[in-house]
């Protein structure tokens, strides 16, 4: 199993991040989810919050206006308004 994640986060505007990652923390309607290389498939909706990627160099978080979340083992795509 991989360490790293690639995490894709989309607006209207275009790719805002696309980076390898170590896990993502974001708070979907039904409350905070972490995820982790290897995660289960899921798509979920996500509140209006700053989405959390902790990388080898520390976290960097960006700001979504809500938005749909897709996983799967090796991929987070976001795709958000704003």
């Amino acid at each position: 199993m991989s360490k790293t994640l690639r995490v894709e986060i989309i607006t209207p505007e275009g790719k805002l991040f696309a980076g390898q990652v170590r896990m993502v923390i974001a708070r979907a309607t039904t409350g905070e989810i972490g995820v982790l290389p290897g995660h289960a498939p899921l798509i979920t909706l996500l509140d209006s919050r700053p989405v959390r990627l902790l990388t080898g160099e520390g976290e960097q978080q960006l700001m979504v206006q809500g938005g749909v979340m897709q996983v799967n083992p090796e991929l987070v795509t976001i795709i958000t308004g704003s």
